[in-house]
């Protein structure tokens, strides 16, 4: 089973002697798709104990009343608690010999990302004498892309870059009209080729201009009409229509009439500090080793600091592509909003996107990044002046 080996084979890599996957009621994201893979789709509605030991048979520990329903784990040794205390009982039987365990918590909180667990079932797990370290690194294997999955999304970034050009375009040639332009309507030229390509989204892409470009998260408006010297920002993703594909995502920059010296001079940094961040994944692949996303963000984030933009730029400079939505599940770039220690391994995909956020502009650039055997290369275009319109 390809989920299984991938997880002894980290575990292996990392020195670990176990995975002790905790669910209770759908609680565990990151463990999912090896849950889905052993035990199907029912984990039934008590807590289910499932260990992975770096060499041997997974132990699955159910719950007496749900014995039935979890019958069918394929490939496990299924093993029966009720109480509490035969729950401990139970747990001390499939952990013998362990000294260290991973599980899906984050010490201190740092990164809610990878933290399903409870401090108490730690703290459980711990009192039978067993260290336990986060499974952060063991549980993003799964998310490693296939060379399908890779294909994917190379064919929704193809998408996301024609439907910026349509933007742009519906954009410069509105204004050389001098007609109103809203951002709404520029939201309905982006849907309208991602419709007409096959390909999805979770929702809407942003598109922001003037102060509006100053919210990161800044939902279009159809009221709101490009000005002249205004900035224009475009955040836009999407994914080909299929369950597992991953996504494509990308924010490019315009600006209606030639750009001011701040605007000019807050995009270089962020370009700069764009490319300082996919230098930092390249010369440390180089270098034979994994990088963490917490080093490339600091990475990113000196650049910032350095020009005297540290205090708006308010957000990680990147994270994981997922399939479900724009944000995965694996390594995000940050050591800011919370502190990604996990290692941008080969298989993964991620954005670069650093920007700065002002209250009458804002200004970001952003990439994707694939990680192959031979280290990371951009799947997208990498913006290197702002668009100017018309």
């Amino acid at each position: 089973m390809d989920e299984l080996r991938a997880v002894t084979a980290e575990l292996e890599r990392a020195g670990i002697d176990g995975w002790l996957v905790y669910d209770f009621r759908g609680s565990n994201a990151p463990a999912r798709p090896l849950l889905r893979a052993l035990l199907g789709d029912q984990l039934g509605s008590r807590r289910v104990f499932l260990y992975v030991p770096r060499q041997g048979t997974p132990v699955l520990l159910a719950h007496a009343i749900e014995a039935g329903t979890l019958s069918g784990a394929r490939g496990v040794d299924t093993r029966i608690y009720s109480s509490t205390e035969s729950l401990d009982a139970e747990l001390r039987r499939a952990l013998a010999g362990a000294k260290t365990v991973a599980m899906d918590y984050s010490p201190r909180g740092d990164n809610p990302y990878v933290g399903s667990v409870d401090a108490g079932t730690v703290e459980r797990v711990r009192s039978l004498g067993v260290d336990v370290v986060s499974a952060g690194d063991v549980a993003q294997v799964m998310q490693v892309w296939t060379e399908e999955q890779l294909e994917q999304h190379l064919r929704a970034a193809e998408v996301v870059l024609k439907a910026k050009d349509a933007a742009f375009g519906f954009l410069g040639e509105a204004l050389s009209l001098g007609r109103a332009i809203t951002e709404a309507e520029v939201q309905s030229v982006i849907t309208d080729v991602f419709h007409d390509a096959g390909c999805v989204y979770d929702h809407g892409p942003n598109v922001s201009f003037g102060a509006h470009a100053g919210d990161p998260h800044h939902a279009p408006s159809p009221e709101r009409s490009l000005a002249p010297g205004e900035v224009v920002l475009i955040d836009l993703w999407c994914k080909v229509d299929h369950v597992t594909a991953p996504y494509a995502d990308v924010t490019w920059m315009g600006h209606a009439g030639p750009p001011t010296q701040g605007v000019s001079r807050a995009f270089g940094a962020v370009r700069e500090a764009r490319d300082t961040a996919f230098r930092a994944v390249v010369d440390a692949y180089a270098a034979g080793r994994w990088p963490t996303g917490a080093e490339v963000d600091r990475a990113a984030r000196e650049v910032l600091v350095q020009a005297g933009y540290g205090e708006a730029f308010t957000h990680r400079t990147g994270h994981s592509l997922g399939t479900v939505s724009a944000h995965g599940l694996a390594a995000h770039l940050d050591d800011f909003e919370t502190r990604d220690e996990r290692l941008l391994r080969p298989g993964l995909g991620f954005t670069i996107e650093p920007g700065v956020y002002f209250p009458d502009f804002g200004v970001r650039s952003e990439i994707n990044v694939f990680i192959d055997g031979d280290g990371p290369h951009a799947t997208t275009d990498l913006q290197a002046e702002i668009e100017v319109l018309p």
